[in-house]
């Protein structure tokens, strides 16, 4: 372009366009026309003299040099003025940009491996390029090889310098050029077997090469929680007996020394007979308005699906146990699982589901049509010891004269005699309440089976106890004055007084009216000064949300609480609390309208929602068809996924016998930041149809359950599984 202007001198300009790189530099030539001989010339770019680092710079002689980064806006003016004249001007339009690109522009290639780059060349018709390795065209097997059509090839050794530079340059224009990094790293290792899953408690041998020649690396294995299982120098892994948090291992391989990378490999767990390993606790009872049982003992399983011995205690039994002979068991690979035993008064039948292996949930059918509920739990090495403090009771059964009852207590024991006891109880809807007595117990046997007796204005009562550990044991009653089993739980030391309870609380209590079955739960507040808030209640097809209520500790020793509130509905309620030394307690209905009894435990989670229990979750459900009056038990599974969706399969047990692998089809879930969730069941589910299961979240690990419609009245718990 030329110009002209005062003077009589005019200019033009050479080349009037031009593409560069970035970081590069193009030459522009001015001529001045006329001017008297005077034919220098000011530069400017974008109208700046010489230009700058944004857009470029150009000299006093019209090189110019573009910036080293593409700026925002890629095309710039070059303007060259004739001092002789400064109203005369010329210009040309240069275009940053990329005359010649490589792609990828950096990677990461191991010995031997190949990786393949390409160039796109923009200036030029002719797109060939020729590829150069660390300025050797071509390239070296100390550096890598690289052919005509951009294949890199590490050399067969990690160089002293192991970032290597591969160039490439236009044909048409060997100034025109572009770089890419290449990092040269160790083989990879490589594990084998792959794609792999693997039963709990089982054993598999990994192998690892390099280069397809055999190495030994170090093993390692890692898991979201604790019980990842082992693996040995060799590679020999051998899995836990429950999945770990998340239900994967990871398998490592590494090279002390760096000749190679790590390999990592996911590998899951599944559930197995291998869970169930070890001498268990159980205790089963059912809650039949007509009849009522109950057994506790101890089973010993052998990992492989056989059952080598026990012993059991039955209400009404007497102080001689029943032998468990032996038997057969099998678990599926979500827990779900059953077992036949063999014992000196005939077979038993369990259906159960594994949370892990220490804890299983399980039901049976009796032979009278009635279900029985309960747990296993491993017994630990500490139930071998004489009960000694004080342990708070939930026991429930009914009476010689066939009257339900159901008592909370505290028991202060100390290996030989029971000091003191402090009991409330409801019998129909007789209530009694702050009876005194004391008692003995009897150390245990080798099994973890005691006694223990102690006397009330209720009567004596005799048990047999069966130790979990030195914090909780499962009785039940064997004197036949009445039938009746539960639990003891290790309680704090105390004192205390209303301050001592300043937490959340969730609870579920089941038990009887004078019309049938009945289930209650809820949430709420103890704020440490008497004050109970933040209530929410769950009852049969009811909720109620009402803040209203007190609490008052009546006993510093044992920690005996009541907890009184009214209802928007005009209801008031009272129950007795007992410490327990995990911050919760045993809870029992004492205002005489129900016999309910249950546990209110501590919510820990501080804001629970859909995914705080994602995963796969143990489910174990007792109550009542309301439809027949005829009781009902499931065990099962539910899986749910981040997102919050529900899907699982349930075993129940009721008067028609056992029903096996019944889906569970949700039509909603959703939890609330209270930890309240509400999982609804749709009407063609073939588990649990139509109804609606209310959940609270205690932790990442656990939730109790109630069924909240006018199908049943269920009470149960979902227990974490991985």
């Amino acid at each position: 372009m030329a110009g002209c202007g005062g003077g009589g001198a005019s200019i033009s300009i050479n080349p009037t366009s031009a593409t560069v790189a970035p970081g590069t530099t193009q030459q522009f030539t001015a001529t001045v026309h006329g001017g008297g001989g005077n034919t220098s010339v000011t530069w400017q770019v974008n109208s700046i003299i010489g230009g700058n680092t944004t857009i470029g710079t150009i000299s006093s002689d019209g090189l110019y040099t573009a910036p080293p980064t593409i700026p925002s806006t890629a095309t710039v003016t070059i303007t060259a003025v004739p001092n002789a004249n400064t109203m005369a001007t010329a210009t040309a339009s240069v275009t940053i940009a990329n005359t010649i690109t490589v792609t990828p522009t950096s990677a990461n290639v191991s010995v031997t491996a190949t990786q393949q780059f390409s160039a796109d060349v923009t200036f030029s018709t002719n797109t060939a390029v020729t590829w150069q390795v660390n300025g050797v065209t071509g390239g070296n097997s100390t550096y890598g090889t690289i052919g005509t059509t951009g294949t890199y090839t590490a050399p067969s050794s990690v160089p002293a310098a192991p970032r290597v530079t591969i160039t490439a340059i236009s044909q048409a224009d060997t100034t025109k050029t572009a770089t890419a990094s290449v990092l040269i790293t160790p083989p990879p290792i490589v594990i084998a077997p792959t794609g792999i899953t693997l039963a709990a408690g089982s054993q598999q041998g990994f192998t690892a090469t390099v280069l397809q020649q055999p190495v030994t690396p170090t093993w390692t294995v890692t898991c979201e929680s604790s019980n990842c299982g082992t693996i040995t120098a060799d590679g020999i892994y051998n899995a836990p007996l429950s999945p770990p948090l998340g239900g994967n291992v990871t398998i490592t391989a590494s090279a002390a020394d760096g000749s190679a990378q790590s390999a990592m490999l996911t590998v899951p767990i599944q559930i197995s007979d291998a869970t169930l390993v070890g001498t268990y606790v159980f205790g089963v009872a059912n809650h039949s308005t007509i009849t009522f049982a109950a057994e506790a003992g101890t089973i010993s399983f052998n990992g492989v699906g056989g059952i080598t011995g026990g012993m059991l205690d039955r209400t009404g039994s007497g102080s001689t146990p029943i032998n468990i002979t032996g038997g057969t068991y099998e678990i599926g690979t979500d827990g779900r699982g059953n077992a036949v035993l063999q014992t000196d008064q005939g077979p038993i039948v369990w259906q159960f589901v594994m949370a892990n292996g220490t804890t299983a949930l399980l039901d049976r059918l009796n032979a009278d049509g009635n279900t029985s509920t309960g747990r296993l739990d491993l017994q630990q090495s500490s139930a071998k010891s004489a009960p000694t403090g004080k342990f708070a009771a939930k026991i429930a059964g009914v009476t010689s004269s066939s009257a339900l009852f159901a008592q909370v207590a505290s028991l202060t024991a100390s290996g030989t005699s029971i000091s003191r006891v402090l009991l409330d109880a409801v019998t129909g809807s007789n209530v009694q309440t702050n009876l005194t007595g004391t008692g003995n117990v009897s150390a245990p046997s080798t099994a973890g089976r005691g006694t223990l007796s102690f006397s009330t204005a209720f009567g004596t009562q005799s048990f047999v106890y069966y130790a979990i550990d030195s914090s909780h044991l499962r009785i039940v009653e064997t004197d036949g004055t009445q039938l009746a089993s539960g639990d003891l739980y290790a309680q704090p030391a105390g004192p205390f007084s209303n301050s001592s309870f300043n937490e959340r609380i969730a609870f579920t209590a089941g038990g009887f009216t004078s019309s049938g079955t009945y289930a209650v739960g809820g949430l709420f507040t103890l704020d440490g000064n008497a004050g109970i808030t933040n209530r929410i209640l769950d009852g049969t097809s009811e909720t109620i949300f009402d803040n209203n209520g007190i609490y008052l500790v009546t006993d510093a020793t044992a920690g005996r609480t009541t907890a009184t509130w009214s209802t928007s509905n005009g209801s008031a309620s009272q129950y007795v609390l007992y410490p327990r030394a995990d911050g919760g307690f045993v809870m029992l209905e004492i205002d005489g309208a129900n016999v309910a009894y249950g546990l209110a435990l501590q919510q820990t989670l501080a804001s629970p929602n859909k995914a705080s229990l994602a995963g796969s979750l143990a489910l174990g459900l007792s109550g009542t068809e309301l439809a027949n009056s005829s009781p009902v038990a499931f065990t099962g599974n539910a899986t749910i996924s981040q997102a919050g969706a529900w899907t699982g399969s349930l075993d129940a047990a009721d008067i028609n016998g056992i029903t096996l692998n019944a889906e569970s089809q949700v039509g909603s879930f959703a939890v609330a930041s209270n930890g309240r969730g509400v999982v609804t069941l749709l009407p063609g589910s073939p588990a649990l149809n139509g109804s609606t299961i209310i959940l609270y979240v205690l932790d990442a690990n656990n939730a109790l359950l109630l069924e909240s419609d006018s199908n049943r009245t269920l009470t149960g718990s979902a227990v974490r599984q991985y």
